[in-house]
């Protein structure tokens, strides 16, 4: 499992975050818990929440931080450790594409 420490300002101090890498099945959680599908005169509109998906994937890749591991404590980040801990995620989970021979 690929993991990947952040060091983040925390009442005024220097504290790690630890985050690891989300699996395939986690990741396809993720994306159906952050999808929302509605059918409007017979058509499927579909409606990705970014906020979801940002609040959701830390909760998910989050294993070790100087809070306790849930939703509100996420949602109540300072918006530049929120960011911060969002960047890693991102670079973490990114797929990588396929190399030519």
């Amino acid at each position: 499992m690929k993991t990947k420490e952040i060091e983040i300002d925390w009442n005024s101090a220097k504290a790690i975050v630890r985050m690891k890498r989300l699996s395939f099945g986690e990741m396809n959680q993720l994306t159906e818990e952050a999808t929302d599908i509605k059918v409007v005169n017979g058509q499927p509109i579909v409606k990705v929440s970014q906020k979801a998906l940002k609040e959701l994937g830390l909760l998910k890749s989050i294993t070790e931080a100087p809070f306790t591991i849930e939703i509100k404590n996420i949602q109540g980040l300072d918006a530049e450790v929120g960011a911060l801990l969002f960047d890693a995620f991102t670079e973490l989970n990114q797929v990588e594409g396929k190399k030519n021979p």
